[in-house]
């Protein structure tokens, strides 16, 4: 791997690929009750609360999720396999950065692993946990960064903070957020990514001197 490549940073559930329809599917199979459509939880609430669920019951079901393997079968979003080809081809990396586990698993690993390989995904490396981007910078620099796709707030937040460009992937969950600088851009689907990418990559080469992006 090229230590001074550029890089991408890619979230997974609810970035790369449908997260909350697919739990909430799963809890319906796993409660045998009916579970209000992921398409009405605005992020107002936990999103235990928008399903109906106790905490404990949500976390339950969420240990079940995952050690059941559902999370391989997760519907990926419309193109992100070629997105990840594309950026590939541009000579740029692409991390892959997601705060799995909640509850560390032995089969987290290989099921994300099986995600990405089975929906096309191409990627350099791997990064787990709720400080990903802090790992990212420690692990790449700051100064590689070109973009970074992300669905949580939270997260878009951390990545700002660390001086990293950031895109929210738009959900129902997160469309009245505001960063507080107001730098972070915005994308609806896998092909506002790539025109975020173009644009950012555009910029990055500025800084350092490389050709411009091709097609995918």
């Amino acid at each position: 791997m090229n230590p001074f490549a550029p890089v991408i940073a890619l979230d997974i559930d609810g970035t790369s690929g449908d997260y909350h329809t697919h739990f909430t599917w799963f809890m319906e199979l796993w409660t045998g009750k009916p579970m209000p459509s992921p398409s009405q939880y605005t992020g107002g609430v936990p999103f235990h609360k928008h399903l109906g669920v106790s905490r404990s019951t949500y976390r339950e079901g969420k240990l079940a999720y995952r050690q059941g393997g559902w999370k391989r079968f997760m519907p990926a979003y419309e193109g992100i396999g070629a997105f990840t080809k594309g950026v590939r081809r541009n000579g740029v990396q692409v991390w892959i950065c997601t705060t799995r586990p909640y509850l560390r698993l032995d089969n987290i690993d290989p099921d994300t692993r099986h995600w990405l390989r089975r929906n096309g995904l191409q990627y350099d490396a791997i990064l787990y946990g709720q400080h990903k981007y802090r790992d990212l910078v420690k692990a790449v620099g700051a100064e590689r960064v070109v973009m970074v796709y992300d669905d949580l707030p939270e997260m878009v937040t951390q990545a700002m903070g660390l001086g990293l460009p950031a895109c929210l992937r738009l959900q129902p969950y997160n469309e009245g957020w505001v960063p507080g600088n107001g730098r972070a851009c915005s994308a609806r689907s896998v092909v506002d990514y790539w025109g975020v990418f173009v644009s950012a990559h555009d910029e990055w080469k500025k800084n350092h001197g490389k050709p411009q992006a091709r097609t995918p």
